[in-house]
């Protein structure tokens, strides 16, 4: 069903309008953006993980024709897992580098780390799609809300070593 919903999106050729600088999911990465910087100016810990999804679910029920009720939450839980994941990524990437001054040391742990926590997250969010298909609830939409619950958190987390000069 899936893939009916997919290629209803590729054969309708539906670009997200202007109002959305995203892609044809209807999801704009630039929310995420807005609300880490807002959260920043103001000094406050502000859940950013909902960013975008409200749009981006109204804008996917507004298109989606199909007969998969869960594509259009689907549709954006994954939109919204990939732009966590970049945000992850960059911000990974420049505590990386940050720690480039501290010598290797310091960065082999902190790959180690990241690699210890990707086997975590692997393990928590398949986990928690088997529990949520064992009580009769969509397990693939657990899975994605997970995977972008936690980039974003991991995001944060690093975020703030990032701040406090590292480890």
């Amino acid at each position: 069903m899936r893939k009916a919903g997919l290629l209803f999106w590729l054969a309708a050729g539906l670009a997200a309008p202007a109002a959305m600088a995203g892609d044809a999911s209807g999801f704009d990465p630039a929310a995420i953006s807005q609300c880490l910087a807002e959260a920043s100016s103001q000094g406050a810990q502000v859940d950013c993980t909902e960013a975008g999804m409200a749009a981006c679910l109204d804008y996917a029920r507004d298109r989606y024709r199909g007969d998969d009720p869960d594509f259009p939450q689907w549709n954006c839980l994954d939109a919204a897992h990939q732009a966590w994941e970049a945000e992850l990524t960059a911000t990974y990437r420049r505590l990386l580098e940050q720690e480039a001054a501290a010598g290797a040391g310091p960065q082999d742990m902190l790959r180690r780390a990241e690699h210890s926590w990707i086997a975590f997250r692997d393990d928590l969010c398949n986990w928690t799609g088997e529990a949520a298909a064992a009580r009769g609830e969509n397990g693939e939409l657990a899975t994605l809300r997970c995977r972008r619950d936690e980039a974003a958190r991991h995001r944060a987390l690093l975020d703030g070593r990032l701040q406090d000069g590292g480890g």
